[in-house]
């Protein structure tokens, strides 16, 4: 009887499978015929049958009877429900085309604002720019698994990121471009550095969830700025909503890093140090003590787990007065701990070797805390023909960390035995971006435009009592070479027999850039029948900048020499007493105080038919730098200038032989300028070599052809594939100089920036976009190739003379020939899921340049993986998750050669030298979001 009931149920089973009946359709636009992703379809005969719309406009009807007519009710926001009766026994495919529900009124005037934060609008812009764009929007941003915008960036089809000394993403490389080749925009406007020597952005301190859309132009027009040939970012902040609104978003989460292998967080007395050098305080004759120096940065303590990692935004938007006055408010905090482990292996060249030997071991542990807030409000004001923007935007962060390194000179390594440093540095780092800026838009007629803007920005970074520390300890050991290596703080395989303090020092700098901008343009359209116009644009800008630099420096030495310290601990720190050595600061010609005036004008034209659109245009750029060296040094000139004029012309074809295809034929002209840094005449010892600016260094000129062909299937799917083509005219690069000024010859030899003949950059590049029901692909891969000949140092084998002559072609610094992305996207609308899988690719790029032949480093591919899931509610609420670098991927530095001496040291390999390692940990971060 149970065999036979079991079987009656598994009968009546496969009976119902084989009665029931699916049907599938599609639903869209009954005049663009693009997908509505999101559609309801219920059956009013069968309330329990429902399904929505996938990324793609399909859906599938399951548990239908196998014959029967059944209504079906398809609603979707915007346009009108219908009810369409069908026959599930005669048709099996279906397609509902959609009508807009379009109200007939009597005179009405209707103002509309722009959706820019889906990802349709985001295609759109691609599709109808006039020049060669990529756009990410506030809504593929928000179910990313980035937090910044930095992260967000590197999502980008031919963007790889530059990541500081402590694993932190900070500048874009474009299309192989070093990030000086670049410059980012706010709202269209260029803003400030706050790094001390160069112009752009690190590009972490912005949180993404500020943002409307990032924009990444790899072309320019005349009427953008010329000093791109990588490209330009530009991120669009959020703009007022065309109703009210209200968004919200708090986290919780935390770094692995420190759960495992012991690991602790350090930390200093931060709040206890000394906020001004006593040059500043007290003026240049004053005589430094150790009264005028606080110990709290001295005062190290290690803790099991840091606090947990806390993410929170809010914006809130409306707009008033019959949708003419708009307003937004938006702020975010983020507050977040993380730590790296990184070795680090300096190399040396021997006289007469052709390979580089391993001449100190290095273990370094980073502790940080980041705390990055940032606010940003806006109001325009829309009267008939004309608009009136306000926009101000402020970004702060302070990272305070604690790099604790272990150092052993391998000259110095025992037997049993060997001597260690123990470096600890303090930091507290504050950098700062405000810009303000007020635009206009008038339509002066029907054909003429002017628009004009104004604005105010400034950059400060603050780096007061930067402290340094070192001891130097005797440790015994039974494994010298493996602790030599390991050298862990807290490994307790090491014995240390003494310790004594060596060193100290306390750096206090700070920078300051402030602009002031101006930019006006002047539009007039002419039209040539129904299907021709030409838009004719002219104008100018102006910029002036004034940038101030400060660097001070004391020297410490122990009080007393001979002091040896019992206590191993990181309290031992703040124990010693030191005596200032410098007590009126090391003369620094890092103090200088520069101006920077840029003046441009242009005129263009973009003609625009039914084919496509044609945009010529042609821009001048005048540029006068000065900078004045606050202190005097001998053979050093103390005032410097430099000015020069740019014509930058540029041609930009779009060919529309479809509503759905673009071919892109561009060419423009750009320049890179040297940094202010890289042009005053100081000379400080670096850590291996002295480092020295070039006042003769000239700005570099690059030729840029890109062709890209664009086909856009929907509203919200793309395939580009493209190539490019960049001629670079005297680039600047780092290089090795001898006093009598040959290059990699000579004894007094440093390293400075110079103009490097000519180069070339190219590529190609695809990017893809394709959803099919619940599921997406968004997939790029860029393949760059860069080509640069320098001259090289190079020992005679065996002896102390070079040769002559001798040159090497590599790449471009920070160029990875294969750079990719591959998300993988889930979302279903019926139940509120969301979710993504987002994988990247970074080929081997080189890293730093050697003044010896074969002695470039470079750094290893990387291969990241992270992760992102979203569920709604229908109550405006969701649940998030996002997790980054779920492979726990470590990051590697080498060199292509090997020096037989390097393989003793644990880690090495026969086939390359080991310079470095970076080790990050996985992040994780749960969090709700409200939208009202």
């Amino acid at each position: 009887m149970k065999r036979f009931l079991i079987s009656a149920a598994l009968l009546a089973a496969v009976t119902a499978t084989i009665q029931a009946h699916t049907l599938d359709g599609s639903v869209k636009d009954n005049k663009t015929g693009e997908p509505l992703i999101g559609t309801v379809i219920r059956v009013k005969e069968l309330p329990e049958v429902t399904t929505t719309t996938g990324l793609d406009g399909t859906f599938t009807l399951h548990e239908l009877p196998n014959k029967g007519k059944f209504t079906l009710i398809v609603s979707y926001i915007a346009y009108k429900t219908q009810e369409i009766v069908v026959d599930v026994a005669k048709k099996d495919k279906l397609d509902i085309p959609m009508t807009e529900d379009q109200k007939e009124l009597g005179e009405v005037v209707v103002t509309g604002h722009r959706e820019y934060r889906s990802d349709r609008s985001a295609v759109e812009t691609v599709k109808a720019a006039g020049n060669v764009l990529n756009v990410i929007s506030q809504q593929s941003i928000q179910l990313s698994p980035d937090v910044n915008v930095a992260s967000v960036l590197q999502r980008v089809s031919g963007v790889t990121m530059e990541r500081d000394a402590s694993g932190e993403a900070s500048y874009a490389i474009l299309r192989g471009m070093d990030k000086r080749y670049n410059y980012t925009l706010v709202n269209g406007v260029k803003i400030p550095s706050p790094d001390d020597k160069n112009r752009y952005i690190p590009l972490n301190i912005f949180p993404s969830d500020l943002m409307d859309r990032l924009v990444v132009s790899k072309s320019l027009t005349a009427d953008m700025e010329g000093d791109a040939a990588g490209g330009v970012v530009d991120m669009v902040m959020k703009d007022a909503p065309s109703r009210f609104q209200l968004q919200a978003n708090a986290a919780i989460g935390a770094s692995d890093y420190f759960w495992k292998d012991g690991r602790d967080y350090l930390t200093s007395n931060r709040s206890d140090y000394t906020h001004k050098s006593p040059y500043e305080a007290f003026g240049s004759e004053y005589k430094a003590s150790m009264s005028d120096f606080k110990n709290g940065p001295m005062q190290l303590k290690s803790h099991s787990a840091p606090s947990p990692n806390f993410i929170g935004g809010i914006s809130i938007g409306n707009r008033f007065w019959k949708d003419r006055l708009g307003v937004i408010v938006a702020g975010s905090i983020q507050n977040t701990f993380r730590g790296t482990e990184r070795t680090y292996n300096s190399v040396k060249m021997a006289s007469g070797e052709q390979a580089m030997y391993i001449s100190k071991l290095q273990h370094r542990y980073y502790s940080i805390h980041d705390l990055n807030t940032g606010v940003h409000a806006k109001l325009d004001l829309t009267l008939p023909g004309h608009k009136l923007e306000w926009y101000n935007m402020y970004v702060h962060t302070n990272s305070k960390g604690i790099r604790y390194s272990n150092g052993i000179g391998t000259e110095y390594i025992g037997e049993n035995s060997y001597t260690q440093d123990d470096e600890m540095r303090s930091t507290s780092t504050t950098q700062s971006i405000f810009a303000t800026n007020l635009k206009g838009t008038h339509h002066l007629t029907k054909d003429f435009t002017i628009d004009w803007a104004g604005i105010f920005s400034q950059a400060k970074e603050e780096d007061p009592d930067r402290t340094y520390a070192t001891l130097s300890n005797t440790v015994t050991t039974d494994n010298t070479e493996g602790d030599a290596v390991s050298g862990s703080i807290w490994s307790p395989n090491k014995t240390i027999s003494k310790t004594y303090p060596k060193n100290a020092e306390r750096r206090f700098q700070h920078n300051r850039d402030t602009d002031w901008a101006g930019y006006i343009n002047l539009t007039y359209n002419t039209r040539f029948g129904n299907d021709m116009e030409a838009i004719w644009k002219t104008g100018g800008q102006y910029r002036r900048k004034e940038r101030s630099n400060r660097y001070y420096s004391y020297i410490f030495n122990p009080a007393d020499t001979e002091l040896t310290l019992d206590d191993n601990s990181l309290e031992q720190f703040g124990h010693i007493e030191w005596t200032c050595r410098t007590p009126y600061s090391q003369a620094s010609q890092l103090n200088y105080d520069s101006k920077e005036h840029i003046g441009g004008a242009y005129a263009m034209v973009t003609m625009k038919s039914q084919l496509g659109e044609v945009n010529v245009g042609f821009r001048a750029e005048h540029t006068n730098q000065i900078y004045t060296m606050l202190q005097h040094f001998r053979n050093m000139g103390q005032v410097g200038e430099q000015s020069y004029w740019d014509y930058l012309p540029s041609a930009n074809i779009k060919w529309t032989p479809t509503q759905k295809m673009n071919v892109r034929l561009s060419y423009y002209r750009s320049i890179n300028r040297p940094g202010f840094y890289e042009i005053v005449p100081y000379q400080i010892q670096g850590e291996e070599y002295q480092e020295k600016g070039n006042p003769n260094l000239k700005r570099a000129r690059i030729d840029n052809i890109d062709l890209r062909w664009e086909w856009f299937p929907s509203k919200n799917e793309q395939i580009l594939a493209g190539v490019f083509y960049k001629y670079l005219k005297d680039p600047i690069e780092q290089v090795f100089v001898t006093s009598d000024g040959k290059i990699g010859a000579g004894t007094d030899a440093y390293y400075m920036p110079d103009n490097l003949g000519n180069a070339k950059n190219m590529g190609f590049e695809i990017d893809v976009i394709k959803y099919i029901r619940h599921f997406g692909i968004k997939a790029n891969y860029t393949y760059t190739y860069s080509r640069i000949t320098t001259s090289k140092r190079e020992y005679q084998e065996g002896s102390a003379e070079y040769k002559t002559g001798v040159t090497q072609t590599r790449p471009l610094v920070n160029q990875a020939p294969h750079t990719a992305n591959l998300s993988l996207l889930y979302k279903d609308t019926e139940h509120g899921w969301n979710g993504q899988l987002a994988a990247s690719f970074t080929g081997t790029k080189l890293a730093l340049v050697s003044p010896f032949k074969d002695a470039d480093q470079w750094d290893k591919a990387m291969f990241g993986l992270d992760l992102s899931a979203e569920k709604q509610f229908k109550n405006g609420f969701s649940i998030f998750f996002k997790a980054n670098n779920l492979l726990d991927a470590k990051r590697e530095r080498y060199l292509k050669t090997v020096n037989p001496a390097n393989l003793e040291y644990e880690g090495q390999q026969s086939d390359k030298t080991i310079i470095g390692t970076y080790k990050y940990g996985r992040t994780f971060l749960l969090g709700v979001r409200y939208k009202l």
